[in-house]
């Protein structure tokens, strides 16, 4: 498989690029993103890193270098406190996602070969929540625009009459990098904190063999 990320420089897609590298399911990555990635990643047969400032929009010429990919593993977002306002967050976290499925949707999809499927995993959060006027007690913000992309990229998928563009969002608890201590992992398991390596390679089993569910919960994720 071919396969796209989005996002290649977080903790999440720069980790998504390295197990794509190792994965024998996928043949090919296209890694975007604002800038160059690491030597040992970006020097890899299998890798193409396509430089890209403004997620918001995706020119005929990027589109054109796609062409060919199966799925996007979309890792760019992270939580509200992380960025200066709930505006940009969800600029960030909502229109990016919806502005390439949607860019995904109409230029890639249609020259996939007959009956190949197109599958645009998302990287989102536990306790996400569709419901915008629901009171939230905790991280309100980082849950309902999670929630916001989720139910957008959730209908884009369902206005598709071609059946050939899926959309499944993961919702991974705390994320522990691969260098975490020993209390860091300690305290991680009263959250059911995934590993980043083990939620990259959750992440890339689903855009590969899709799943019964188009929402991946945590406890889904530290089962695969």
């Amino acid at each position: 498989m071919k396969v796209i990320v989005a996002g290649s420089t977080g903790l999440v897609g720069s980790t998504l690029v390295r197990q794509c590298i190792a994965s024998d399911s996928v043949s090919h990555v296209w890694a975007l993103s604002r800038r160059p990635l690491p030597d040992a990643v970006g020097d890899s047969p299998k890798v193409d890193v396509l430089l890209h400032d403004d997620y918001a929009t995706y020119p005929p010429e990027l589109l054109a270098d796609l062409a060919g990919a199966e799925a996007c593993l979309w890792a760019i977002g992270g939580r509200a406190t992380q960025f200066p306002d709930a505006a940009t967050y969800e600029k960030v976290q909502v229109d990016y996602a919806l502005a390439a499925a949607k860019a995904f949707l109409a230029a890639l999809v249609p020259h996939l070969p007959e009956g190949k499927l197109f599958r645009f995993v998302f990287c989102s959060g536990k306790f996400a929540e569709w419901d915008q006027t629901k009171p939230l007690h905790f991280m309100a913000d980082t849950r309902r625009i999670k929630g916001k992309a989720e139910q957008g990229l959730c209908e884009i998928a369902d206005a598709d009459t071609t059946k050939r563009f899926e959309v499944y969002c993961a919702r991974p608890s705390g994320i522990l990098p691969a260098d975490a201590g020993f209390a860091s992992r300690l305290s991680g398991k009263l959250y059911g904190a995934i590993g980043v390596d083990h939620l990259a390679k959750g992440l890339i089993h689903i855009a590969v063999e899709g799943s019964k569910d188009r929402i991946i919960e945590n406890e889904q994720l530290l089962a695969l």
